[in-house]
């Protein structure tokens, strides 16, 4: 099963306000135009009859005292997301949808994907960085993981469990 983002609704910031594409196209633009890079990332919870997934689009720059970020949320049926690397694959294929739909407003900016996923011994997640270190970097994206992959460990999570 495969997310589409851009079918998903609206995006929203962290106090529930409601955006359209057209307000998020000029944000993103202006930001960008301004020098920023973007920030996207995604993560999912899995419970117990369906899965939360949230995707984050960040801007933070410290020189120009910015930061904000706006989020779409939405569930899917767990049935498909039960096994990790089924679920771990499906928020990277989110975060590249996000980003290429950035690219897509705003093809100049500087995206950078933040995976949430982990590369010590604890992480079940390790198995999966070379694969997709390839996959990112073949759609022509930098990236982060855990410590490093906010926007995904941070934002997107906090915005899975609500």
């Amino acid at each position: 099963m495969t997310i589409d983002i851009a079918h998903k609704q609206y995006w929203q910031d962290n106090d529930g306000n409601k955006y359209d594409e057209e307000f998020i196209t000029s944000e993103i633009d202006e930001y960008v135009k301004s020098g920023g890079k973007i920030y996207v990332g995604a993560d999912s919870m899995l419970l117990s009859n369906a899965c939360n997934f949230a995707a984050v689009i960040a801007m933070h720059d410290r020189g120009n005292n910015i930061a904000k970020y706006y989020f779409k949320r939405f569930k899917e049926k767990s049935g498909n997301y039960q096994i990790l690397q089924v679920k771990i694959l499906e928020e990277v294929l989110l975060a590249i949808q996000t980003a290429q739909h950035v690219l897509k407003i705003c093809p100049e900016a500087e995206v950078e994907l933040h995976i949430d996923i982990g590369s010590t011994k604890k992480s079940e997640t390790r198995k999966m960085i070379n694969l997709v270190k390839g996959w990112v970097t073949g759609t022509g994206f930098k990236f982060k993981i855990k410590p490093y992959s906010w926007a995904s460990s941070s934002l997107a999570d906090w915005h899975t469990k609500k």
